[in-house]
Order: C-alpha cells, then structure tokens, then sequence
C-alpha cells in the first residue's frame, strides 16, 4: 500500500509546517498504521532504507513520534492534535522573533555588506539549528568548537558529520566522558588554557555551553533558558581575531604558561603546591 490521495494533500501541508517530505511520509504512515517498525515504514511510504531510521529519529527527536522497544522496535505517532499545538508553538515563536529581528535591524548599504558587524539572538531551537547549518555552509575550511556539555553537540551531529570531510574540526571539550557515543573525535580543553576556554561567557546567556567559530568571521554561542535553548549568532571581524588567537592557544597549550590573574585563589594555590613539590623533589635528588 502507498501514501496516496488524502495522505498526499497531509503531506504536502505537512511540509509546508516545516515537516521534510520524508518525515511528513513517515508521521502520515504512523498515524494510518497506529504504529510500525522502520522496515514497515519503508516499505509503505518508500522513503530509502539507508534513511528511515534517521527520518524516524528524527520525529522522535522532535516529540512527533515515540519509540516502543521491543524486537523490531517500534514507532508511533504523536497525537495529531498534539502535533498541531507542537508546530504552532513554534511558528508563534519564530514569527516573534523574526518581527523583533525586524525591529531592531539597521540598513547597511551597498558598500557597507562586506564589513557588516551584526548579533542576531535566536530563541528557537528550530532556528539555531537552521542558521548552524547556514554558519557550516559557509564556513571554508576551518572550524573550532568548544562545548562544555554533550547534549547541544549531539543535537547537531549528523550535521557536522556530514561537513567533516570539507572541513577540518576541532572539537573542545570540558570532559571527554561525556562523549563516549560521540561519532566525531573530541579533546580535552588543555589544562594550561582550560581557564580561558571553559569561561567564554556570553552576559545574555543564562548557562553558556557551546561556542562554534569559524574561519569566515562568524560564530555562534549557544546557551540555555531554564528548559529552552537560546543562542547568539556573531558576525564581526573581531571574530576572526579570536579564532586565530583559540587556535595558537591550542597549537602551543604545552609552551603557554598564563599570568596568575587567569586563575581563580584556589587554582592559584594549586599550582603554588604543585611548583613546592617540584622544588622539595630537586632538592632531595641533589642531596643523594
């Protein structure tokens, strides 16, 4: 059985909600069906093996759809009322902003594009994951990313990973264990730098925890509301600058030694203690 009339008019308003085709496909199917497994789903809607699982989730990801565990697992629709409040929630709160984007934009002349210095504040988790994609497109070749936490790294996975191969990635870390399923290699932020990389803080923010920089003068600080994700997305040569200057930080972390006021009073003493000890074990190799 295919998707075909009714379904297909679903579909296609589906879609212009902000739905893919394939998901719009996948969401009508379970509806029909109640609920199904991925291969069930491929065969009835005809969205690609090699793509249902991600389609799938994707809805879940979403809260379109759930998972029923079991052999084969299993996935059913969202109720379509709740989908409706879901996806008017978010239009509501993308037009709001946009029309605040509005209010607050200036004109830039023609001659002006090229050097234009800009922060746009994102509120939307649809909308900070459609302009990390823009900022990726865009990016040339290189791109540094420093995140204290797991979750808004693995919220945007599938699309880094399909930049790796153009882009060379490094990928920052406050603690590696926290991305042991992580598709894509990370590092540890190095200990005589971790100072100045986990305090990249952004004053609108609430809990900043992720800070993507690229090699075209922009970037984007990604942090959260409560339960909300929010973010600011930068474009200003000063963002350049900083790139460059995170890179030679990470390039030379084992030859930088940083001036005391880096530290805070505890991380100070530390590294008093530690430089003692150094000392006291010279002092007993001299004496033997």
């Amino acid at each position: 059985m295919r998707l075909s009339g009714k379904s297909g008019e679903l579909v296609y308003n589906l879609k212009k909600l902000g739905l893919s085709e394939n998901e719009a496909k996948a969401y009508v199917a379970l509806v029909f069906r109640k609920e199904s497994s991925a291969r069930e789903i491929h065969e009835f809607t005809e969205i690609p093996r090699a793509k249902v699982y991600e389609v799938l989730d994707g809805l879940v990801e979403k809260r379109y759809a759930e998972v029923l565990h079991g052999t084969p697992v299993h996935y059913k629709a969202t109720e379509p009322e709740e989908l409706v409040r879901m996806l008017r929630e978010d239009f509501e709160e993308i037009t709001a902003t946009i029309l605040k984007d509005f209010e607050e934009i200036e004109y830039v002349g023609p001659d002006q594009i090229q050097d234009a210095s800009f922060i746009l504040y994102l509120r939307s988790e649809f909308t900070i994951r459609k302009k990390i994609n823009e900022l990726l497109d865009e990016t040339r070749k290189n791109i540094i990313i420093l995140s204290s936490s797991a979750e808004p790294l693995k919220k945007i996975e599938s699309d880094l990973i399909s930049v790796k191969k153009r882009l060379n990635m490094i990928i920052l870390v406050n603690d590696v264990k926290e991305f042991d399923n992580f598709s894509l290699p990370v590092m540890q932020y190095p200990p005589s730098v971790q100072s100045l990389l986990v305090e990249l803080e952004d004053s609108h923010l609430a809990n900043q925890r992720c800070f993507i920089i690229t090699d075209v003068k922009k970037a984007i600080a990604i942090g959260s509301d409560e339960s909300k994700m929010e973010a600011h997305f930068i474009s200003q040569p000063v963002i350049d600058f900083l790139y460059k200057s995170i890179y030679y930080f990470i390039v030379n972390a084992d030859k930088i030694e940083l001036p005391e006021e880096f530290f805070e009073p505890q991380q100070i003493e530390e590294k008093s203690d530690k430089k003692t000890s150094k000392r006291c074990v010279c002092k007993k190799q001299n004496k033997n």
